[in-house]
């Protein structure tokens, strides 16, 4: 694989995930802590500041970006390397401190190429130490339901993010809840 110009203004939506458009990039290698209310209950979420390495992040996403992508996630998120003004934008939120290394994340090691000694696995460290990511179960080929209508159909609504199903676009309000009922007053 190689990289390719993007050609939109990227939108940093926390310490690991980007918008391109319509495209979701999720950043291939590491983890960043997670936003208010994201970390789902029962998992152990990145340590640090989500405001800070979200900041951090977008600081970063300023300029000219290429980006090598490596499939698709549960969530129908492009998972990639992106580099902005030629810096690897994982690299960068390892070295601030914005992120851990999850080599579980990076399945052929690409992050560990880029960054060299600026990786470090929080398997090996015990002060950085994050849960497995859930273990993929698609529920359809778009890795969530196509929509509300469809979770309803299969009977999988409400759903959580974190769960199998979940897609941000099925959560209109971002609290956390893709389809859920809608409330009588």
């Amino acid at each position: 694989m190689s990289f390719v110009a993007l050609a939109c203004i990227l939108i940093a939506i926390d310490g690991d995930t980007l918008r391109c458009g319509a495209e979701r990039i999720r950043l291939i290698g590491i983890d960043a802590p997670e936003l208010p209310g994201h970390c789902a209950q029962g998992r152990d979420c990145a340590p640090g500041d989500p405001i800070a390495a979200q900041v951090s992040l977008a600081s970063l996403a300023r300029g000219s970006a290429e980006i090598e992508r490596d499939g698709v996630d549960d969530y129908g998120r492009t998972l990639a390397r992106v580099r902005v003004n030629g810096t690897e934008l994982s690299c960068a939120q390892l070295k601030k401190g914005y992120a851990v290394y999850r080599a579980e994340w990076d399945p052929v090691g690409s992050v560990t190429l880029s960054c060299g000694t600026q990786v470090v696995d929080p398997a090996a460290a015990s002060v950085r130490s994050v849960a497995r990511r859930p273990a993929r179960q698609p529920v359809s080929s778009y890795g969530a339901f196509r929509n509300c209508a469809a979770a309803r159909a299969a009977g999988a609504a409400p759903l959580y993010r974190g769960q199998p199903g979940y897609g941000a676009h099925m959560d209109g309000d971002g609290d956390g809840i893709a389809c859920e009922p809608f409330r009588r007053r």
